[in-house]
């Protein structure tokens, strides 16, 4: 009879515990993403389209300045590991991922070069729009 006792009351804290678990994770994460090898504008546009389209983004904000990205995500969806491994195939270095030789070759030459660990060469100040229209 102990022992039916002590399972019933094993099972009514697994249970617990097990509930408790699933109330804990947030459906929302907001997570800052490092983008140590992240040159200038010129690249916003792929980092934005890669986060675009990955499943289970809700929104993200780029900082050129922190050399980030703050991204919300639906945590049933997708994870911060997921979203950095996009980033990376994209060619853009995370925290956890290298970035894919392939896709940096084909960033723009400034951002391909700092992705490499190289100066970008770029020899303008990275605070303004690299539309060279006359």
């Amino acid at each position: 009879m102990k022992k039916i006792i002590f399972t019933a009351i094993l099972a009514f804290f697994a249970v617990a515990i097990a509930n408790a678990q699933e109330q804990s994770v947030p459906e929302e994460q907001t997570v800052q993403i490092s983008l140590p090898k992240y040159c200038c504008s010129e690249s916003d546009a792929l980092i934005e389209k890669t986060l675009a389209y990955e499943k289970g983004v809700e929104s993200f904000q780029l900082n050129p300045i922190t050399k980030s990205v703050l991204v919300t995500f639906k945590t049933k969806k997708t994870n911060q590991m997921k979203i950095e491994k996009a980033l990376a195939k994209a060619g853009f270095e995370t925290p956890n991922f290298k970035a894919n030789e392939r896709a940096v070759a084909k960033l723009p030459n400034c951002c391909k070069n700092t992705a490499r660990g190289l100066e970008s060469g770029c020899g303008h100040h990275h605070d303004h729009d690299h539309d060279h229209a006359h």
